[in-house]
């Protein structure tokens, strides 16, 4: 890889200021693309909309999976080459498996089939996109990164909103982001400098690492997406539009600090000390002001934004907000784990998804307000059993290295590197 622009930034502060005007990039569009669908394409196919988004996002775990385990990896001084493979087998296995459920979830949440099964193959591109990131985080080569970051999500969330704005059509955002994504691969792999990667057979503790990640991951990112799929089955369609709406500001105050996550990654991977705490502190003094922020300005911003007609998230947007702020906080801690290879973690994550479920259908198909408390709930509840795991973890006696990645050893290991 290249030195230039590749030396570490110094410092968590610096490191997340740098990332934050990358990803800042991608915010804006994805925010960009969920306004301008509520107001172009109206409260009912606006809600079809944000369900293929989500399922984007949880697609797209796999994808956030090769990345953590390739910056792991690479934090700890691996050649990035050897996971290329891993991000190959991968992508082509979601994309299959997206491909296979797509009669199941056009019944049942009433979609287009041409708009699923291009959201399946939109999941090989982000994949690969996925490793290419993951080189860099691990270098903490972050003004590349941040580059990249912006580059890919112009390509894929700027194709789905040019084509909203020109077409006013789900299917065709689903097409455009398609497109996008495999342009956006590719110039992010001009731009990481990295070989392209090759098929063949992916190293066995590699793929088993990529495995207990996903399923971490997976947990997590079902329970910050599952919200908006949950309005859609539960709610009538305007309802669903009305949560939709709200989950456009669980989404802002979730995404906004997520430079933090990035850049605190691979410190917990080489096992600097503190940085947890720091990261912690810095994402809960950014969420609090958003909470208050929300609360006061949003009977007045929100309808300016997105409409008139949305009135729950104009009148309760502090509590849509406090619901991604503390989904924010256990995804900083759900890294924290894997970066100290905790298979335990997933089980805490899966807990949560499932008490969200519970909640959902019980007291949460009774208003649009109902669910999103159901979320705070939930999220709540998992930043709590993860601090329990957490501190568990740290007053555990340190166990011998074993001799392969994935058995439990502390983040600052190499062994089968």
């Amino acid at each position: 890889m290249t030195e230039s622009s590749a030396a570490p930034a110094k410092g968590l502060l610096g490191s997340s200021a740098l990332l934050a005007l990358g990803l800042g990039v991608s915010q804006v569009l994805a925010y960009a693309l969920n306004v301008v669908g509520a107001r172009v394409l109206g409260p009912s196919q606006y809600s079809a909309l944000s369900a293929l988004l989500s399922l984007v996002v949880i697609g797209n775990v796999v994808s956030l999976a090769v990345q953590a385990v390739t910056a792991r990896r690479v934090s700890v001084g691996e050649d990035p080459r050897r996971t290329t493979s891993t991000g190959v087998a991968a992508g082509v296995t979601i994309t299959v498996l997206g491909l296979l459920v797509v009669p199941f979830l056009t019944v049942l949440l009433h979609l287009d089939a041409i708009a699923l099964v291009c959201v399946a193959l939109t999941l090989l591109p982000l994949t690969l996109t996925g490793w290419s990131l993951g080189a860099a985080q691990g270098a903490q080569r972050f003004g590349v990164l941040a580059a990249m970051y912006a580059v890919s999500a112009g390509l894929r969330i700027g194709g789905g909103l040019v084509a909203v704005v020109v077409w006013d059509s789900v299917t065709a955002a689903a097409i455009a982001t398609l497109v996008g994504s495999a342009l956006g691969w590719v110039a992010v792999q001009l731009l990481a400098h990295e070989p392209w990667p090759v098929i063949g057979r992916p190293p066995r503790a590699a793929s088993w690492e990529t495995v207990h990640a996903g399923v971490a991951l997976l947990a997590m990112f079902t329970l910050t997406s599952i919200d908006v799929i949950l309005a859609r089955a539960l709610l009538a369609d305007d309802v669903a539009g009305q949560y939709a709406a709200g989950g456009i500001l669980v989404k802002i105050a979730f995404w906004l600090p997520q430079a933090v996550v990035i850049a605190a990654f691979p410190r917990l991977s080489s096992g600097e000390t503190g940085v947890l705490r720091r990261a912690v502190v810095l994402m809960a003094v950014v969420g609090a002001l958003g909470v208050a922020l929300a609360a006061a300005l949003g009977p007045v911003v929100v309808p300016a934004v997105l409409g008139h007609e949305y009135t729950t998230a104009a009148s309760s947007a502090g509590v849509f907000v406090a619901a991604g702020v503390v989904q924010s906080v256990a995804y900083l801690m759900v890294y924290d784990r894997l970066a100290a290879e905790d298979r335990a973690a997933a089980l805490v994550v899966w807990g949560a998804v499932l008490l969200l479920l519970v909640l959902a259908a019980t007291v949460g198909r009774s208003s649009a307000l109902a669910l999103a408390w159901c979320v705070v709930a939930a999220a709540a509840a998992l930043v709590a059993a993860s601090a329990v795991l957490q501190a568990r973890r740290g007053a555990a006696p340190p166990q011998p290295a074993a001799p392969t990645l994935g058995s439990g050893q502390g983040p600052g290991s190499n062994s089968g590197a």
